[in-house]
């Protein structure tokens, strides 16, 4: 069982940084960030990147690996 947790979260892990990697390869190419289609393009990827990063971390939960946030926001620093 833990070695298909291990699978998941490298799978999972491999498909947000290619994810985050696409975002990046669009900006090295855009030159006009006024373009609608520019916009639209960026609003896919960054949909990519958040259904990737939640996959990630479903797989990460999954298999009991948890880490508190470290965004204090909520804490009332």
């Amino acid at each position: 069982m833990a070695d298909q947790d291990l699978l998941r979260i490298r799978s999972t892990a491999q498909a947000y940084a290619e994810a985050v990697r696409a975002t990046q390869r669009f900006f090295d190419r855009v030159e006009d960030l006024a373009d609608p289609s520019v916009q639209v393009e960026y609003a896919t990827l960054a949909e990519q990147e958040k259904r990737a990063a939640s996959d990630r971390l479903d797989a990460l939960t999954a298999a009991g690996i948890e880490v508190p946030s470290v965004d204090n926001s909520e804490a009332g620093a």
